[in-house]
């Protein structure tokens, strides 16, 4: 299907849970259920909202793209197929008054915020055109990623570092909404890696989360300028090893995470979990779903994850989708990144540079 069959079909699925639940229709704000129903339009003017600039309301009848003058004539002409919205726009001095507009015009209305556990559902579950648009993005966020850790020295600053990953993806139409970088000693202390001015001497971590069409997609890479960096990454691969192999349709998010506690204590750093999360569910959201013990979600085929186990100065992580036929690595290694193999899995190495 083209982009503009994909938001027809996705409207016909809200529209059947509108009447189901005896709405005439709904408000779309949230910024990834505004990029899923609109098949990855941006509704963001700054890339931290977490609420789109306008709604696009789904009614019994039509589909509609509600907000003020500024952004209404934007977004119909380059965030969303010609045709699958109208034009429901108010001068920009009025904006508190839209959502009155929307009451008398179309009446009943409920928001995605009331309904949101069924858009949560309905955007982790991927359809054809989907998966295609998250590879491409995985496979440029990868070679973005993995082209900037491939040119460090010794000396340069992580906030320098963030830079250059941000100008990378910039330069790609890909948005760099987490960037976290650990200098040396720094990656022992911290798992969030905010990047500051401490320069690289013994070895440097990068992690991104990088969107597009409003798919995000998560890695991590690291490169060593000394011996014992990072000492701890060949184990932190056997665990997430452990998650890829306890990934199945069927089984409950909890099942992964219990492999990967076992994992941990397996190969000796038991507890190691609860100093940081593991990851989890992927697609709108950089983690829809954050994994947890025992958490009670089913796993089901054509959805995506990303894990990343950590421990003291190192951490692992790439996405995958989970397909009817196995797992596909959206965040695949480029041929000039050092590999590793674990069974069936390509996974990196350490970039060495002693």
């Amino acid at each position: 299907m083209d982009l503009l069959e994909e938001c027809r079909y996705k409207a016909d699925k809200v529209r059947d849970m509108v009447k189901e639940k005896g709405f005439q229709g709904i408000i779309i704000r949230k910024q990834p259920n505004f990029s899923w129903i609109s098949a990855g339009g941006r509704g963001f003017i700054g890339l931290a909202s977490e609420t789109a600039c306008a709604a696009i309301v789904v009614t019994l009848e039509g589909v509609y793209l509600a907000g003020n003058n500024i952004e209404v004539p934007r977004l119909l002409a380059e965030e969303m197929p010609r045709g699958f919205a109208e034009a429901a726009a108010i001068p920009w001095r009025e904006d508190g008054t839209v959502d009155d507009v929307l009451k008398n015009r179309f009446g009943s209305l409920t928001t995605d915020t009331a309904e949101d556990s069924w858009f949560r559902t309905e955007r982790v579950t991927l359809l054809q055109n989907e998966e295609d648009r998250f590879a491409e993005l995985g496979k440029a966020a990868a070679a973005g990623l993995e082209d900037v850790c491939l040119s460090l020295k010794r000396g340069q600053k992580e906030r320098e570092i963030a830079g250059m990953l941000a100008e990378k993806y910039w330069a790609e139409g890909i948005e760099p909404i987490t960037l976290l970088v650990a200098a040396d000693e720094r990656s022992e202390r911290v798992r969030h890696y905010v990047p500051t001015a401490k320069e690289v001497g013994d070895g440097v971590i990068c992690s991104i989360c990088a969107r597009k069409s409003g798919l995000v997609v998560s890695a991590t890479r690291t490169v060593a300028f000394k011996k014992d960096f990072a000492k701890h990454y060949e184990k932190l691969l056997q665990v997430e090893r452990a998650a890829f192999d306890a990934l199945r349709p069927g089984s409950e998010i909890g099942d992964v995470f219990q492999a990967l506690m076992d994992a941990y204590t397996r190969n000796g750093l038991p507890g190691e979990w609860e100093n940081h999360h593991q990851g989890g569910l992927t697609a709108y959201l950089a983690r829809e779903i954050r994994a947890w013990p025992g958490c009670p979600e089913k796993i089901k085929a054509r959805q995506a994850f990303a894990w990343n186990p950590s421990a003291a100065g190192a951490k692992c992580e790439d996405t995958v989708f989970l397909g009817e036929k196995g797992l596909r690595f959206l965040t695949g290694l480029s041929p000039s990144w050092p590999s590793v193999s674990l069974g069936e899995y390509r996974r990196p190495d350490i970039l060495r540079r002693w």
